[in-house]
C-alpha cells in the first residue's frame, strides 16, 4: 500500500520547544548563502505544528513576503517536482495524483476509485501514475447512480441518496487519500461513520494540512474545494507564498524548500 513506505519509517523525534529566538536561525552553508541572496528574514509571526513563519522581504524589490521555517527533522521525505526543486514528500504525492485527476478529466474519463492500491510510483524518477480503471466511468454533468468504487472512499452523498457528481466525489477520495498518506489509514470505516464525517487528527499533522482535508471532506459537495483550488491551497505553496507549484515541464524557478534548516 502507498502508506506502507510512509508507516515504516522511524517516528521523527518532538524536540521540547524552545523560547521564542528574537531572530530567526537562517539556513547554514551554501544554501544559507543562496537564501540571503534572494530574501532577508524578519519578525517572527507564528508558530504551528509543522513550521514557524517569519515576516521577510524579497532584496530585488523588497516585495514584502511570509517565509516558512520547516525543521528538517519534521519532514519525513523528500521528492522532486522539476529539475530544481524539492518538497515533502506528502505534498508531492498529493499534487502528483491531482495533475493524474486533471489529466484524466480532460480527456473525458473520471477515475472513481482514487485510493493509496491503485498509485502506481516509482521512486526512481519521481513517477506518479493511476492504475486500475475498472471503476472508471466517461466523465459527464449529471449525476452518477451507480458506483463500483471502494466503498469506504465513497462520498456521504452516495451512502445517503445513491447518487452523486464526478467532481465533488473525486475530491472527496482524494481527501481520504491524503488523510491515509498523513495520518497511516482512512478516517471511516462503517456508513454512518460516512455519513457523520467526524475527523480526528494526530498531534503531528499541521493545521494547515488538517484544513485541506476537512476542505475536501465536507459533508455537502458544493462545499469542496476544485481540483484547481486544492493545488492553490496554503499546505500546498511554496514556503515563502509566492510561488506556487509549477508542473515537471514548467517554469524551473528553485522552490524556497531545500534552503530550509
Amino acid at each position: 500500500m502507498l502508506t506502507k513506505p510512509l508507516q515504516e519509517l522511524p517516528a521523527p523525534p518532538v524536540p521540547p520547544v524552545p523560547p521564542v529566538p528574537p531572530t530567526p536561525p537562517p539556513p547554514g552553508g551554501k544554501d544559507r548563502e543562496a537564501f540571503e541572496a534572494e530574501y532577508r528574514l524578519g519578525p517572527l509571526l507564528g508558530k504551528g505544528g509543522f513550521g514557524t513563519v517569519f515576516a521577510g522581504h524579497r532584496v530585488s524589490d523588497r516585495l514584502q513576503v511570509a517565509i516558512k521555517v520547516i525543521p528538517r527533522n519534521r519532514v519525513l521525505g523528500w521528492a522532486p517536482l522539476s529539475d530544481s526543486a524539492t518538497c515533502p514528500l506528502e505534498v508531492a504525492l498529493l499534487w502528483k495524483v491531482v495533475v493524474a485527476v486533471q489529466h484524466c478529466h480532460a480527456r473525458g474519463v473520471v477515475h472513481r476509485d482514487i485510493k493509496d492500491e491503485n498509485i502506481l510510483m516509482d521512486l526512481r524518477r519521481g513517477c506518479v501514475k493511476l492504475i486500475d480503471f475498472g471503476s472508471g466511468a466517461l466523465l459527464h454533468d449529471e449525476p452518477y447512480t451507480d458506483f463500483d468504487g471502494t466503498r469506504v472512499y465513497s462520498p456521504p452523498e452516495w451512502i445517503s441518496r445513491h447518487q452523486y457528481h464526478a467532481l465533488p466525489a473525486t475530491v472527496w477520495s482524494l481527501g481520504i487519500l491524503l488523510y491515509d498518506m498523513v495520518c497511516g489509514d482512512i478516517p471511516f470505516e462503517r456508513d454512518q461513520e460516512i455519513l457523520e464525517t467526524e475527523l480526528h487528527f494526530p498531534a503531528h499533522v499541521s493545521p494547515d494540512c488538517c484544513a485541506l482535508i476537512r476542505r475536501c471532506l465536507a459533508p455537502k459537495p458544493s462545499a469542496r474545494p476544485s481540483l484547481e483550488e486544492i493545488l492553490l491551497d496554503p499546505w500546498m505553496q511554496t514556503p515563502d507564498g509566492d510561488v506556487p507549484l509549477k508542473e515537471p515541464n514548467g517554469d524551473p524557478t528553485p522552490l524556497a524548500w531545500p534552503l530550509l534548516p
